[in-house]
C-alpha cells in the first residue's frame, strides 16, 4: 500500500503481513491518505487525519475482486479480404449489364490466390451475358458464313456456338487462370486513382503466394 501526505512529503510504501496487517511510525501529524493495491483486487483509498500523540487504527478494509478484462481483435486473413473485394467486382457491369469483373477500384487491393483466380475466371465464362454474347457472334458468322465446314442450320450453329465458346473459356482460363496462377501475377486491372488520364489502368505484377 502507498501513504501519502498532503504537505507533499514523499510517498510512502507500506508492505502488508500475510495476513494483511500493517503498521507504520514516526509519522508526523496531519491528514493522509492510504490506498491499499493487490494483484487481481480493485484499489482501495482511505483518507484520514493523524494527530499529535494519536495511534491511528484504519478500518477493517475488504478488496473486490477486479474485473477480468479480455481484449480480443479480430482481423480477416489475406484470403478472406481479398474475397470480400471479389464480391464487389462481381457486382461491376459497365451500361449495367456488361461483365467488369477484373477491374478493382482498390488501390491496395489484396493479391488473389490462385483458387480465387480460378473461380473468378469461372464466374466470367459462366456469365449469361458472356454466353448471350457468344451466342449473338456464332450468330453473325453463320449469317457471313464463316467457316462454311460447320454447315447451316441448327446443326451448323451448335458447332460454331461450341467452337467460339470453347476459344472463350479456354482462352479465360490460360491467361486469367492458369498463367498468371504459375507466374505469381494478378489477372485484375487496377486504376491508378493518381496521375494523368494518359496512364490509365493496368495490370500489377505481383508475388502472390510463397
Amino acid at each position: 500500500m502507498q501513504l501519502t501526505r498532503e504537505d507533499q512529503a514523499p510517498t510512502q510504501e507500506i508492505l502488508s503481513g500475510y495476513n494483511g496487517q500493517f503498521s507504520s511510525t514516526g509519522l508526523t501529524p496531519g491528514p493522509f491518505r492510504l490506498t491499499i493495491t493487490s494483484a487481481g483486487f480493485e484499489n482501495q483509498v482511505f483518507s484520514g487525519n493523524l494527530r499529535a500523540g494519536e495511534a491511528f487504527i484504519a478500518p477493517e478494509f475488504v478488496l473486490a475482486v477486479a474485473p477480468a478484462v479480455e481484449e480480443v481483435r479480430v482481423a480477416l486473413t489475406q484470403f478472406e479480404v481479398a474475397q470480400e473485394q471479389i464480391k464487389e467486382q462481381e457486382k461491376q457491369r459497365v451500361l449495367c449489364f456488361i461483365p467488369n469483373f477484373y477491374v478493382t477500384y482498390v488501390p491496395d487491393a489484396a493479391p488473389l490466390a490462385p483458387k480465387q483466380k480460378f473461380e473468378l475466371a469461372w464466374k466470367s465464362v459462366s456469365d449469361p451475358i458472356t454466353i448471350v454474347g457468344v451466342g449473338a457472334l456464332t450468330g453473325i458468322e453463320q449469317a457471313a458464313d464463316q467457316y462454311g465446314g460447320y454447315g447451316q442450320g441448327a446443326q451448323g450453329y451448335a458447332k460454331r456456338f461450341g467452337a467460339t465458346y470453347g476459344d472463350v473459356f479456354i482462352g479465360t482460363f490460360i491467361d486469367s487462370a492458369i498463367l498468371t496462377s504459375v507466374l505469381k501475377q494478378d489477372p485484375r486491372y487496377f486504376y491508378r486513382g493518381t496521375g494523368t488520364t494518359r496512364s490509365g489502368p493496368g495490370r500489377r505484377p505481383g508475388v502472390l503466394q510463397k
